[in-house]
């Protein structure tokens, strides 16, 4: 099999890098062939090799590409299937295995212990950014007692808490390939955003729960009618007849669209979930990818390990605060077509093969309502990368038009961001050049919006008119140096439980935030990295160096 180009780069980054390191990650988007590097890694490799997976789907996929790559049928260690390690002369080079069967108590004590940690000299990471789960370490703290071992994780995009999480088990990114980029060098379909407004959504009553949104609430906050069908109307508009594939928040939310896109539409839509058995869930995945049916509505299961690169439109009825999950229901749609682009040797001539093809884009439809208290994420957001001040210019811009907006092309949209913030503080930089006293005034005068510094949605405008503040609250919030001029005691709840977040997690203050964003920070620094840089650009005039 050949590799792409950035297949064969992150394959040697995984080599240099374990040959200094004992563990590493590869971050790539979905999409663009992480199994198939971490294979070629294992046919590299000078003893067996065992790759761990929390998904039937996965564990599946691995074993059949790893079959493609090296010419080596794996075993599998999954319920019944269980690899043969009594005699060594029948031990199979790769075990594909599922990390909870690993974890399954025998008589002996953990299942993983039939195995003998110094047997195997790489161990494979699939979606790595479950790594830190208890079933996960405790797997891999079992075959680190083999001090030869070498841990390869690998990735889609993960959000910042996963980052850090990432870090308690591998100490190096081997290899990062950014989605922009593999959207610019024509390996996947751009990506449009489109964001329906439905006014009825209020997400304000739902907790955070593990860094993202508590599933019972937010279940029920999906399921109440209207909501119902503030989603599944303009899904039924919007799509079209295009293959669709819609992320529900719980079994009962999934169930009542499905009925209503087959009330409109019929025999358009089926649903699976967990509890679907598995070969009535496979039979349903087929006939989606045949064509059979329009909406595959799905509660969890078409996450990780679901390839349809026909899939045309992602509906993201499920909100969420993982950029990490995001970044898995987005990757659904984000596939070319079949036999595409795979041989044409320039990024140009592969953009325009997508730009030609049935599907030119993949579109998402992003369902937004009241959500003072999390900031949610979008497709914008992952696609961002290390472009989040653009993606939050990007989003506001969008959020601010009233209805349905129209579907906008992510990559440029970003890039006209980026392009007008670069000139912002081009000006900015020019201005302090002039007169370093006169821009320093501008910078301290210049009003900037206190959910834009905190980086946190403002409320709705229903919220607007709400009583005044108290004297206790206005000085609260000047203390601070938060201007209360708009501020009324809705809003300034929101901005109190921020400050709070924000002194017990040690980050910056409003007021450093406030000055570190004018000169182009992202205003999440920890209170003594602020402290640092506010004293660098005071010493140099007000200028970032």
């Amino acid at each position: 099999m050949e590799l792409r180009p950035y297949q064969k780069e992150a394959v040697s980054g995984c080599i240099k890098t374990l040959r200094e390191s004992s563990s590493a990650v590869v971050v790539m988007p979905t999409g663009c062939g992480k199994t198939i590097v971490f294979a070629e890694a294992i046919r590299l490799a000078s003893k067996r090799c065992i790759v761990i997976a929390h998904r039937e789907e996965l564990i599946r996929q691995a074993a059949a590409k790893v079959e493609a790559v090296t010419g080596e049928k794996p075993a599998i260690e999954m319920a019944e299937e269980s690899s043969y390690e009594r005699d060594e002369r029948l031990r199979c080079k790769v075990v594909v295995a599922s990390v909870q069967t690993l974890n399954a108590k025998t008589f002996l004590g953990h299942r993983f212990t039939k195995f003998h940690p110094g047997d195997f000299s790489l161990l494979i990471v699939d979606e790595a950014h479950h790594a830190v789960a208890k079933t996960y370490m405790r797997v891999i703290d079992y075959f680190k007692s083999n001090k030869k071992l070498k841990v390869l994780g690998v990735s889609a995009t993960p959000d910042r808490q996963d980052k850090l999480a990432l870090g308690q088990v591998f100490e190096k990114v081997a290899y990062k390939y950014e989605l922009s980029q593999s959207i610019k060098d024509g390996w996947l379909v751009p990506i449009r955003q489109r964001m329906v407004r439905v006014e009825s959504l209020d997400f304000n009553s739902v907790n955070k729960v593990a860094g993202d949104l508590n599933q019972r609430q937010l279940s029920e906050v999906m399921e109440y009618e209207k909501n119902l069908h503030g989603i599944a109307t303009p899904t039924l508009e919007l799509t079209g007849d295009r293959k669709t594939i819609v992320f529900a928040s719980s079994v009962a939310h999934a169930d009542r669209l499905a009925e209503i896109f087959n009330r409109h539409k019929p025999a358009s839509a089926r649903m699976v979930c967990g509890a679907t058995p598995k070969d009535i869930r496979s039979g349903i995945v087929t006939d989606f990818a045949q064509g059979k049916f329009q909406y595959l509505v799905n509660v969890g299961i078409a996450t990780e390990g679901f390839d349809d690169p026909s899939v045309a439109v992602v509906v993201m009825a499920r909100p969420s605060c993982s950029r990490a999950l995001v970044a898995q229901m987005v990757g659904r749609g984000t596939r070319p077509l079949p036999n595409l682009v795979d041989g044409l040797d320039s990024a140009e001539d592969r953009c325009k093969a997508i730009a030609d093809s049935d599907k030119p884009y993949c579109e998402v439809i992003d369902f937004v309502g009241n959500s003072t208290k999390h900031k949610l994420v979008y497709a914008a957001d992952i696609l961002g990368g290390n472009m989040e001040r653009a993606a939050e210019t990007v989003i506001q811009k969008q959020l601010e038009d009233e209805g349905t907006t129209e579907a906008v092309d992510v990559l440029s949209e970003l890039e006209w961001a980026e392009e007008e913030l670069r000139k912002e503080e081009e000006a900015l930089r020019a201005a302090a050049e002039r007169d370093s006293i006169t821009a320093k005034v501008k910078y301290q005068a210049r009003d900037l919006n206190p959910f834009d510094v905190l980086q946190i949605s403002m409320p709705s405008k229903i919220w607007m008119g709400a009583k005044p503040l108290t004297e206790g609250q206005r000085s609260m919030l000047t203390k601070n140096g938060i201007e209360v001029r708009n501020v009324d005691h809705h809003t300034q709840r929101v901005l109190f439980k921020e400050l709070v977040r924000r002194r017990k997690e040690n980050l910056c203050t409003y007021k450093q935030a406030k000055l570190l964003r004018k000169h182009g920070y992202t205003g999440n620094e920890t209170f003594g990295e602020a402290s640092k840089l506010i004293d660098e650009l005071a010493s140099n005039n007000w200028r970032r160096k």
